[in-house]
């Protein structure tokens, strides 16, 4: 009797206890939520207030463990990088699955076509006054669709180009160098006299060494090609924010002129064939004389080391805006995304306010220009180049003007972009090329017009 009523006495313990494991895990199953960042890879930085912070990755690994170590509900927060130039494989095809993206930090140019798709909501409820009295109010324009805040700025980078001087010094190309913290401005004329020098003096050499930056396998880039195309004056819209190309004559010099470079030696052999990185590693090795640059990319630090604080001046390196002299501006910053669980977009905006809020990741912006005012008040001294770009920003030029399906999907603007640029470049056994200026214009002009109409037509704004 004794061994019965101790074996279902040990019975009820063992159920109990498998009731309270089973309630207990499902509880924490239950409430824990698993909050997904993604970033690209691409995404560097030259942070001020933190050395060791490099890239946006490390810094959102940061914050997300200081975050959940003082959040008031149990979460997780996982970050997740992605190839640059793989946003639609990352956010538009991971829609719907375990992998989606709760918060996205990436460059406007790529958000914006997101707003389009329903999943990205507004974020004004995020803003408290010190932020807005703090944001400059220009950058939340940027981040505005419809009157409402859906991209929330942190950080913007200015786009010119970058030279090797000592290469200028080489071909006897004095005359175009400024001295000091200038970024320059030559006409097409000048541009054209300094490319084919520099042409001409590195095929006699026979070591490699080509001017100008040329890239067309991928979209890497593609922005930097686009304001070429404005090398000639002139904008690249209508007045009903479509693409004129086929019609603008000022274009079609453009692309008769980068074509030009083909057989005039100013690009790496086959450029169609290369991309931007490819360009970026030519650049560094000192077999390339024209780059990308702007204040958060990796050849920044470089250009600090190249300074002089004495005598104001760069030993190596110059700068100077894009042939037409225009520049172009674009801004870095989180949105958020509706995956079907509102407790998940509450806690996405919790972090968001919680990372402006914190003084440390806020500050971590300095090394770019901040869109903060206090943090650029703060480190204004300790950025190099800064008032330079500041001066400079007037050459701007709106490349988006806001577009859907810029970026996103497998007809975007920006998935058709490079095919053409990559056919101006293209050339057959007899030395033809693929398609005439006038042809590639109007190849552009239709199919980048179809996918501004395509993303007209289906864009759907978050409820």
């Amino acid at each position: 009797m004794g061994k019965r009523i101790t074996a279902f006495l040990l019975q009820i313990i063992i159920s109990m206890s498998f009731l309270l494991c089973f309630s207990g895990c499902s509880e924490s199953d239950k409430t824990e939520k698993e909050i997904i960042i993604k970033v690209p890879h691409t995404s560097t930085m030259n942070c001020v207030s933190n050395k060791d912070i490099k890239n946006v990755y490390t810094l959102l690994k940061l914050a997300s463990k200081d975050f959940v170590e003082q959040y008031d509900k149990d979460v997780k927060i996982k970050v997740v990088e992605f190839e640059g130039g793989e946003e639609t494989k990352a956010i538009t095809n991971s829609f719907g699955k375990s992998d989606a993206a709760d918060i996205l930090y990436d460059g406007f140019f790529n958000m914006s076509s997101f707003i389009h798709t329903g999943k990205v909501i507004p974020i004004d409820d995020i803003l408290t006054q010190e932020m807005k009295d703090d944001i400059y109010p220009a950058f939340l324009e940027h981040g505005r669709f419809d009157n409402k805040l859906y991209m929330m700025p942190y950080m913007s980078s200015e786009n010119i180009l970058i030279y090797n001087r000592e290469m200028f010094e080489e071909c006897g190309l004095n005359e175009y160098i400024d001295e000091g913290e200038v970024i320059s401005e030559w006409s097409i004329e000048d541009w054209t006299k300094i490319l084919n020098t520099l042409a001409d003096k590195f095929a006699k050499e026979g070591k490699g060494r080509v001017p100008m930056m040329m890239y067309a396998k991928d979209n890497q880039g593609d922005t930097h090609i686009m304001t070429m195309l404005r090398a000639f004056g002139g904008d690249l819209f209508n007045s009903n924010n479509n693409f004129n190309l086929a019609d603008n004559p000022d274009v079609i010099s453009a692309l008769r002129w980068l074509q030009n470079g083909v057989d005039s030696g100013w690009y790496l052999p086959v450029p169609y064939y290369k991309t931007m990185s490819d360009n970026s590693s030519k650049f560094k090795m000192d077999e390339l004389t024209f780059y990308n640059f702007n204040l958060g990319s990796s050849t920044y630090s470089r250009v600090k080391e190249d300074y002089n604080a004495e005598t104001k001046t760069f030993k190596k390196y110059g700068f100077v805006n894009y042939p037409g002299n225009h520049c172009t501006i674009f801004n870095e910053g989180f949105e958020i995304f509706d995956n079907g669980d509102s407790e998940k977009i509450e806690i996405a905006k919790d972090f968001i306010r919680y990372f402006y809020e914190t003084d440390k990741w806020l500050e971590c912006s300095a090394g770019s220009i901040p869109v903060s005012k206090k943090v650029m008040e703060k480190y204004k001294d300790d950025i190099l180049l800064l008032e330079a770009f500041a001066h400079n920003s007037v050459n701007s030029v709106d490349y988006t003007h806001n577009l859907p399906n810029w970026q996103g999907s497998e007809n975007s603007v920006r998935s058709v972009f490079y095919k053409e640029i990559a056919l101006l470049m293209i050339k057959d056994a007899d030395g033809n090329f693929a398609v005439t200026p006038e042809e590639c214009a109007n190849n552009l002009q239709n199919k980048l017009n179809t996918a501004i109409s395509e993303g007209r037509k289906n864009s759907t704004l978050h409820d």
